[in-house]
């Protein structure tokens, strides 16, 4: 489609909104067309290595639906959609890890999960002289769920203590994994992740630069009128998590559609990326502050 916009500033601010969200919408339509081709594959759900992806591609999706419920308007409710953004990156950057190396990482992810709610039952923790703890009685032991014990013992380490990750790999080595099996996904996800993760870092910790960033993005100065903050709200931090999201989910489609043989997903994501890239040309185009190095740098190149 060819994208218009009016003429008005606010009005074509307002035109970028509603274009970007209902691209993303789209987005979580084509999800829901991939989760029903994927279930219909294992109808019983008795596969690991396709419930989980399935499971995991459902929640990208719930988050996106977050992110549109918080983009409504050009409010301050955008900020907190970077650290949205950034977990369904990392979650569908996992899926597509899970879907290309097949049952033994989906096995790996499962009992990641059941020790883990094993551990959450009983927690502690010490800051200075301040100990906290938490309890929960189940009125079980270890012994009561087969496996557990070997899934603890693989997520402790020599010395005892808990393994805080599912996985040893990177978030880049799951990524170059995924390279191997598909190039575009593997572009669109380190796409998305270079757009995403640096920032919604810095927001998550609650540093001084996470703060800055929200009402200065890529701009010279930070903005101050609420014209200034509407065109940083457009150009810099809506059109950041809206590419972001978009190729989180079409990196995960591509992996979906390479590995389970459902090539027909593709013929949307191919419309939808023309759709964004002509949406995202006339945003740079339009913006009236020159700085714009950082702006759009999660658009694969």
């Amino acid at each position: 489609m060819s994208v218009s916009p009016p003429q008005e500033r606010a009005q074509v601010l307002d035109f970028f909104l509603a274009e970007g969200r209902a691209i993303l919408a789209a987005q979580t339509r084509a999800l829901d067309a991939v989760i029903h081709d994927m279930s219909m594959l294992d109808p019983d759900q008795e596969r690991l290595e396709l419930r989980i992806p399935l499971l995991m591609l459902q929640a990208v999706g719930v988050s996106i639906h977050s992110v549109l419920a918080l983009t409504t308007t050009r409010s301050m409710a955008i900020r907190d959609c970077f650290g949205i953004s950034r977990s369904a990156v990392e979650t569908a950057v996992n899926e597509a890890f899970i879907c290309v190396t097949g049952v033994d990482e989906a096995r790996r992810s499962d009992r990641y999960m059941r020790q883990k709610r094993w551990r959450d039952l009983n927690r502690e923790g010490t800051i200075g002289d301040l100990r906290i703890s938490t309890s929960r009685d189940i009125k079980q032991t270890v012994a009561d769920f087969p496996g557990l014990q070997e899934a603890l013992d693989e997520f402790t380490d020599r010395k005892g203590r808990e393994k805080r990750s599912w996985t040893s790999l990177s978030i880049e080595e799951r990524i170059a994994a995924i390279l191997k099996v598909n190039h575009k996904a593997a572009i669109a996800f380190g796409s998305a992740l270079f757009g995403i993760y640096r920032p919604a870092s810095e927001l998550l910790h609650g540093s001084y630069y996470g703060v800055n960033f929200f009402w200065q993005g890529s701009r010279a100065k930070p903005a101050k009128m609420r014209e200034e903050f509407d065109e940083l709200w457009s150009a810099d931090h809506f059109a950041t998590l809206l590419s972001c999201l978009f190729f989180c989910v079409t990196g995960a489609i591509e992996t979906v559609a390479a590995v389970w043989s459902l090539p027909h997903h593709l013929r949307s994501q191919s419309e939808l990326v023309q759709r964004l890239g002509q949406l995202l040309d006339v945003m740079h185009d339009t913006d009236p502050d020159p700085d714009d190095g950082d702006k759009f740098a999660a658009r694969p190149r």
